[in-house]
């Protein structure tokens, strides 16, 4: 069981109406605490019902929220369409000033993504933190755009490889990075993102699987087989998957920590824990991320 702190945006998807918990860092925070972690995160919410609910559904999860995460602000939304092919898509309304993580804090694992790490004030908290995390934490990093609130494509890029290089393990979609490099294809894309420094880069690839980089190898792994419900969190469970998968090797989060070899079979079974959690969350509805009873009972077939 390890100490980890997540920074990033709460908010509620509305989906046909209805309000459920959401956020990328939140669905990764959630992930990595029902798999048994203890989780501390460093978020913004309400105290209206929306964020009411967000706050329920963290304590169903043991997910600790950082002191001064609950504020008079209304809660961030994010309305959510899902199209005939089961994708989601969508709109927000959102804001984001989270407290900062302590600078004696030595969490095993810091982890940030998505809107709060590129919008402010939110950004820079997360920049600072990362910036001044302590050597003995990991650090990871998963950009998960939206590109409908980019106002400046240079600034975002700018701040998204800024936290790549801050970074020891970056996850981005393979629509991340059509939108962050046009040019380049898949593998050069990963192989720019490594070169920023990250020991590990990792892309998922919806129901194609993944491919990753990691000391100069490549890893192409497919999706497992699973019955489809809707891609909502699909990305953040297969975050907290590989997190976890990471962190029950600690001779690879070492390895990650400090960019020596690593074991191609530790990496290998990491993106397996990271492909188990993300087809047991897309095979219900919503952003739902496993609990570790069926998370291992998943991973002993």
């Amino acid at each position: 069981m390890s100490s980890i702190t997540v920074m990033g945006e709460s908010l509620v998807d509305v989906v046909s109406g209805l309000a459920h918990p959401g956020g990328s860092p939140l669905n990764v925070a959630v992930g990595l605490a029902r798999l048994g972690h203890v989780v501390q995160f460093h978020t913004e919410f309400g105290q209206d019902a929306h964020g009411q609910q967000i706050a329920e559904h963290l304590l169903q999860a043991g997910v600790k929220v950082a002191s001064d995460s609950v504020t008079e602000r209304a809660t961030s939304v994010a309305q959510v369409h899902v199209d005939e092919h089961l994708n989601a898509h969508y709109t927000f309304d959102i804001h984001q000033q989270i407290p900062p993580v302590a600078v004696d804090a030595v969490p095993e694992l810091l982890h940030t993504g998505s809107i709060a790490a590129w919008i402010e004030p939110s950004g820079q908290c997360i920049v600072d933190a990362f910036t001044h995390a302590a050597t003995g934490s990991l650090r990871s990093y998963d950009p998960n755009l939206r590109p409908d609130l980019v106002e400046d494509r240079e600034a975002a890029i700018e701040r998204i490889e800024l936290l790549m290089r801050l970074s020891h393990i970056v996850k981005l979609s393979d629509v991340d990075a059509q939108w962050l490099y046009p040019e380049l294809d898949l593998w050069d894309v990963l192989a720019h993102v490594s070169s920023l420094g990250p020991a590990f880069a990792v892309m998922t690839q919806g129901g194609e699987g993944c491919l990753a980089v990691a000391h100069g190898n490549r890893y192409d792994i497919p999706a497992l087989p699973t019955e489809l419900k809707d891609t909502i969190g699909a990305g953040d469970a297969f975050m907290s998957g590989l997190l976890y998968g990471v962190l029950a090797l600690p001779e690879l989060a070492q390895a990650l920590r400090t960019g020596t070899s690593c074991e191609p079979a530790d990496i290998k079974q990491a993106l397996h824990h990271a492909l188990t959690s993300a087809a047991l969350t897309v095979a219900q509805a919503g952003a739902n991320p496993p609990w570790v009873n069926d998370f291992s009972r998943a991973l002993a077939h």
